[in-house]
């Protein structure tokens, strides 16, 4: 608008008018004072002046219609915002009531089902149905009954459970909860007329097989088995409890076997009918993946408690007071003791490892451990085939101290430094020497005596492996194939 205005003003400027040469006109005299005549100079000075508060004006002119412009602009920006707070307020009023809907909701189907939640209205209404939400599916078969969500299920149901990523740890509990069972060991006291027991020792155990074959951690039931016969003492009693009313339970139990070094004992109860736990491949674990532990935290009185967390770690080892427990998954869910012989497990309900272990050091948290599955697995069929573990041994003893500053001050690679090798034994039949510095199996790297420990349990006697070695005294590389003898032929 003010453009078209200005390209009228410009077509009103006044024009430069030629001046002739002025002449000398005669003035009457009539008393009037006399005016002075002027130059074509002074004409030129004029008009330069008129032009210059013309263009003066024009820019004064353009300048008031750029501010009306930018004031109507901020004008209707404001009223554009102003009606988007009311939307906003509008949808905020509406998500507070559904809010509150909500909520009531919750507190009503709560006070439905407490205290009595088999006889409520909800429980009633939504009895024998399956909940579905959204992301995850998990798909298991139950024995006690379990409430996922307000649902009541059965046992023996084939449960089907789709979960948000928040009730995971709810979805993997109603799977699961079953294949954990409280164990208690007891100490007799008394004649035969007044028998006493008094609790020695409280953890947990994983259903291995539906005929009563559980699996718990040898130091939870160690004080009821006589070493020397490798049988449970008549002295003691152990318990395996399937409920956490503690109302469903089991003593009928001999001992198929243990390892120390392993921190495993296999167990045999007289019962039937049960639900195994299904094993995740252990090896296919990844750092950062979700956990949950499911176990007896202080023992039986909070039997089937629930944490959560991440897998923090794998292929750890760490000293006991007896031995070195190799093949370790490190996790941030809470594991306490009664959570010894508890279960793991991944986002499927799955066991990735049985909880052994955590750090006891005001200076750590978040530090448990648990034995891997596929570990477990290879230990329970060793001791179910033979009675113990039939570890697989190398035949070598090897420098613990051996780290990267002595590989680095003698130009030799890092790996497990053998100080020793038995006679006769698979490694000196393959032709490992002393001095020699094992850097692989089959293609594994091997760094420390912790790697060569891990690798090597990995097999079983009779199984060939290749390793890859370096000679120190030709610095040479080295291949051998080793047939691995067993620990106890």
């Amino acid at each position: 608008m003010y453009d078209e205005e200005l390209r009228n003003d410009v077509n009103n400027v006044p024009q430069e008018i030629p001046v002739t040469q002025s002449e000398t006109i005669p003035v009457m005299q009539t008393g009037a004072p006399v005016i002075s005549e002027k130059t074509e100079a002074d004409y030129e000075n004029e008009i330069s002046r008129l032009q210059e508060e013309y263009k003066q004006y024009q820019k004064a002119k353009r300048e008031a219609l750029e501010k009306q412009r930018k004031e109507e602009e901020a004008k209707k920006a404001a009223e554009e915002n102003s009606k988007k707070r009311g939307v906003g307020v509008g949808i905020s009023i509406l998500i507070s009531c559904a809010a509150s809907t909500i909520i009531f909701v919750l507190i009503f189907g709560f006070l439905a089902f407490f205290p009595s939640k088999e006889d409520s209205v909800l429980a009633q209404f939504f009895g024998g149905e399956t909940i579905i939400h959204q992301n995850s599916t998990i798909i298991g078969n139950t024995g006690d009954s379990n409430d996922i969500g307000g649902t009541t299920v059965n046992p023996g149901d084939n449960v089907t459970i789709t979960v948000e990523s928040d009730s995971v740890a709810a979805a993997v509990y109603a799977k699961a909860s079953n294949s954990v069972v409280g164990i208690q060991v007891t100490q007799i006291s008394g004649g035969a007329w007044n028998q006493t027991e008094s609790i020695v020792s409280q953890g947990s155990g994983i259903i291995y097989s539906s005929d009563g074959i559980i699996v718990t951690n040898y130091h939870v039931v160690s004080n009821a088995i006589n070493t020397k016969t490798g049988k449970l003492s008549s002295s003691y009693k152990i318990y395996a409890f399937f409920d956490k009313k503690l109302t469903q339970y089991t003593t009928s139990v001999t001992l198929i076997g243990y390892d120390v070094s392993s921190d495993i004992a296999v167990l045999k109860f007289n019962i039937t009918g049960l639900t195994p736990l299904e094993f995740a491949d252990s090896d296919k674990v990844t750092i950062g993946e979700h956990a949950v532990a499911i176990g007896c935290p202080g023992g039986l009185d909070f039997m089937n408690s629930v944490s959560e967390g991440i897998i923090s770690g794998t292929d750890r080892a760490l000293a006991t007071s007896t031995d070195v427990v190799y093949d370790l998954l490190q996790t941030t869910a809470a594991i306490n003791p009664g959570n010894s012989g508890g279960a793991l497990l991944n986002n499927e309900g799955k066991l990735l490892g049985i909880c052994v272990m955590k750090i006891a050091d005001e200076s750590y948290e978040g530090m448990g451990f648990a034995i891997s599955s596929n570990t477990v697995k290879r230990i329970v069929e060793s001791i179910r085939k033979y009675g113990f573990y039939n570890k697989p041994v190398l035949g070598v003893t090897v420098d613990t101290t051996y780290n990267m500053s002595m590989a680095q001050a003698n130009g030799w690679p890092l790996g497990a430094a053998v100080t020793e090798v038995a006679e006769d034994s698979c490694a000196d039949k393959a032709g490992i020497k002393k001095n020699d510095i094992i850097t692989a199996i089959n293609g594994v790297k091997v760094e420390t005596f912790i790697d060569l420990r891990s690798e090597l349990l990995k097999y079983s006697p009779g199984d060939k492996i290749t390793i890859e070695l370096f000679r120190t005294g030709s610095e040479s590389k080295k291949v051998v194939t080793v047939t691995l003898d067993a620990a106890n032929s």
